[in-house]
């Protein structure tokens, strides 16, 4: 007589839940059932008609543990055909789940156990006398924990590349914006030139030719820098001296009554001083931005 004959009770595989409960030490926890002839199992049983195998598991762990575990992740299917772990001839087909408790609860186990219960790590438990269903079930976390770190490793070389690409872009931003700011430094005293030749160009002549070519090369110069984002500080006579914006040239004297009052070339002291204010513009100042690239050259009274 086969074994299907003899089961005619159990005439289709009968679907299992698993769970491999794993804690915060990465210890998992095993104990020793009657059902499996006294070997050591994981927590599982059964999926009720109409009940989903995450609720089964979940389930079924309090009942036969005691414990609330919360489901990390779904492994493998496997099956055990007729074995000769269980008591009985049964075909299962195992559901399991990796699951992970916080400590928290009273482990009690029910009449299907013998009360002998372990936390071990894998390295321990293979060498415990597992039944075939947790046999398997820790070879699918090994095999899950394999894909896993390979997917974390995956994601953290992701991860560091885009954090690369954006050193690179800033990177990049910064080369382009000192290229930048090296060229504006190298056109700004050609500008002052061409400022000082046409300041003072006598009125009957700015109509003529070579000055209204002269002009359009400064115009095009201030225009290099206006598109490189260099404004001109705006400072006129009478402004107050802004030692953040403005640089004392040198020191002069004001006469005020009778007495002679010295303005010292010191920034602080100028922008404190009675004498505070912008008497004169040397030569014109730029920033980029927020940044300041040369200060006003200014002479103070």
């Amino acid at each position: 007589m086969t074994k299907m004959a003899k089961n005619k009770k159990y005439d289709y595989p009968e679907v299992i839940v698993g769970a491999l409960i794993i804690n915060d030490e990465g210890k998992i926890f095993l104990a020793k059932s009657g059902k499996w002839k006294d070997k050591w199992t994981v927590f599982g049983g059964h999926v009720e008609l109409g009940e989903k195998a995450e609720e089964a598991i979940i389930r079924e762990v309090k009942e036969e543990a005691g414990i609330d575990v919360q489901i990390e992740a779904q492994l493998d299917f496997s099956e055990s055909v007729f074995h000769e772990d269980f008591k009985g001839d049964r075909h299962f087909i195992f559901l399991d789940f990796l699951c992970r408790y916080d400590g928290k609860g009273e482990i009690k186990l029910n009449e299907e156990y013998s009360g002998e219960y372990e936390w071990m790590t894998i390295d321990e438990a293979k060498k415990m006398n597992l039944a075939i269903g947790t046999k398997q079930i820790i070879e699918k976390y090994l095999k899950y924990k394999e894909q896993k770190n390979l997917l974390d490793g995956w994601k953290r070389c992701q991860a560091d590349f885009e954090n690369y690409k954006k050193m690179q872009a800033e990177s990049q931003k910064e080369f382009i914006k000192y290229a930048g700011q090296n060229i504006v430094l190298q056109i700004i005293p050609v500008l002052d030139n061409f400022h000082m030749s046409t300041d003072h160009i006598p009125e009957d002549q700015k109509d003529g030719g070579w000055v209204v070519g002269i002009m359009h090369i400064q115009k095009q110069l201030e225009n290099v820098l206006a598109e490189n984002g260099v404004e001109e500080i705006e400072t006129k006579v009478g402004d107050k001296f802004n030692p953040e914006i403005h640089e004392a040239m040198q020191s002069k004297e004001e006469v005020k009554g009778d007495k002679i009052h010295p303005v010292k070339s010191s920034q602080s002291e100028v922008a404190e001083g009675e004498f505070n204010r912008v008497k004169k513009v040397v030569m014109k100042g730029y920033k980029m931005g927020d940044k300041i690239i040369r200060p006003v050259k200014v002479i103070v009274g």
